[in-house]
């Protein structure tokens, strides 16, 4: 074996002898936290009406955040604090609730941690063309004693959670109600105080709506449709 090949093989061997001793000084530092990256949490007109319309209102909603592990799996439990920061890009003002602190168990690579985010006003609804997400950025809050934790990668340090209000209901009969619009929906739930599926198919049900938004013109202005019928004004069929 000659000096050139000698050599390159202590050069390699060297290498991958370091690269061992950093893995284990990272894994033998404190355990780290970072996030999945992307959370998602949508309402629906449900949603919506259990929010804003309903006698008795829930305007919370339970969404997810997942929480993962860098390092040594936990032998005891500990805790986390989160923190949020609108998004420069977001559309709208996304309103969250944390219960800080939340607990990472052991023997565990990830844990979801629940967040209370608030129903989207109808200014913020999606319509069937164009969705409108919230962007809030949640983050470590390191500054709070009972995060136990240091930080992650950096790339992982932050979760875009994506809130969006999109109240169309697949089962639209566009023959009993006209021409769908985000509007229109809610001008109909907040009369009968039910989603979709609570309003009879009726010629009872057209007639109310047809009075009732005759009444909204007198002290209103018009409500209109959605996209390219942004211009046009609704209406409510008569069979």
């Amino acid at each position: 074996m000659n000096i050139k090949t000698i050599t390159t093989a202590a050069v390699l061997l060297l290498a991958a002898v370091g690269c061992k001793e950093n893995d284990i000084a990272f894994y033998d530092e404190a355990p780290r936290l970072e996030y999945v990256t992307v959370a998602t949490c949508t309402f629906d007109d449900q949603d919506y009406l259990n929010a804003y319309i309903a006698d008795e209102k829930t305007p919370e909603k339970e969404c997810k955040i997942t929480a993962q592990l860098i390092g040594r799996l936990l032998t005891e439990p500990l805790t986390f604090c989160m923190q949020g920061t609108p998004s420069k890009t977001t559309p709208f003002e996304v309103k969250v609730r944390f219960e800080n602190p939340y607990t990472f168990p052991v023997s565990a690579a990830q844990s979801e941690a629940t967040v209370w985010v608030t129903c989207p006003t109808k200014e913020q609804v999606s319509t069937r063309n164009v969705t409108k997400s919230g962007i809030m950025e949640v983050s470590s809050e390191t500054s709070n004693p009972a995060h136990q934790f240091g930080l992650g990668r950096e790339e992982n340090l932050i979760c875009s959670l994506n809130v969006t209000l999109n109240i169309y209901p697949a089962n639209w009969d566009s023959a009993w109600w006209g021409s769908y619009s985000t509007s229109k929906y809610f001008f109909m739930m907040e009369t009968f105080k039910t989603t979709l599926d609570g309003i009879a198919k009726s010629q009872d049900s057209q007639l109310t709506l047809r009075r009732e938004y005759n009444k909204y013109r007198e002290d209103h202005d018009p409500l209109y449709g959605d996209d390219d019928e942004s211009e046009i004004e609704i209406s409510f069929p008569l069979q």
